[in-house]
């Protein structure tokens, strides 16, 4: 929390002030008890309180209660202008957070959604660009998900293969023992490449669409 002169203020956020910022769920507690007087305060007091119980609610993992919170941090900063709060933009840092929250509770597009806008807002953010692979390589396309069960498929029956190899081909109808082989080895080799090939091109996907995508947003920015 800012190292502000408690002179001047309110009983409240004197009190509030005596809590050590890293005592996370003590300001939770505390914000909520008073919300109510909070709701009340001069606005700088209360975007203060308001963006460290927000921080707070993150830190502790209450990530639904923070996407509400920050929301509200985030109207604020907006209706009253505010750009630059503890000498970061506050804006982004907001929006960071609630991108991670939703990542948090596996909302990926709604997560997808913001990392996108930050990306236009802030083409040059290396973390952005990360957390954006991030949150697409959660997302599984169609073809992925179709590729592994296809895979699955063809790792069962390998799978039964070989107890046909074992139990039949190799006791009774041991002329069979390279064509059994072939199957088997056939099967399995497919299944990996299916696996591998599908993830690798996923991932290739991934990179050169978030590349093309933050350089289109560069060039818009100029």
């Amino acid at each position: 929390m800012p190292n502000l002169s408690s002179t001047y203020y309110s009983k409240i956020y004197k009190e509030f002030k005596e809590i050590a910022a890293n005592e996370h769920l003590s300001i939770v507690r505390f914000y909520e008890s008073y919300e109510s007087h909070i709701s009340e305060l001069n606005f700088t007091e209360y975007f203060e309180l308001l963006i460290s119980y927000s921080d707070a609610l993150f830190e502790i993992g209450a990530y639904q209660s923070h996407i509400k919170a920050v929301d509200m941090a985030i109207q604020c900063s907006i209706l009253n202008n505010i750009k630059f709060y503890n000498g970061q933009d506050i804006y982004i840092d907001l929006l960071f957070k609630k991108a991670a929250s939703c990542y948090n509770i596996m909302e990926y597009d709604q997560a997808e959604h913001i990392l996108r806008e930050l990306v236009k807002i802030s083409p040059y953010n290396e973390l952005v660009h990360r957390f954006l692979k991030k949150c697409l390589h959660k997302k599984k396309p169609a073809y992925l998900k179709n590729s592994r069960g296809l895979a699955i498929i063809l790792l069962l029956s390998t799978a039964l293969v070989i107890a046909i190899e074992l139990l039949f081909v190799r006791t009774l109808m041991s002329e069979y023992i390279s064509t059994i082989e072939i199957i088997r080895n056939t099967t399995f080799v497919t299944s990996l490449v299916l696996i591998l090939g599908s993830a690798a091109y996923h991932r290739g996907e991934i990179y050169f669409w978030v590349k093309q995508f933050v350089a289109d947003c560069k060039h818009r920015k100029g």
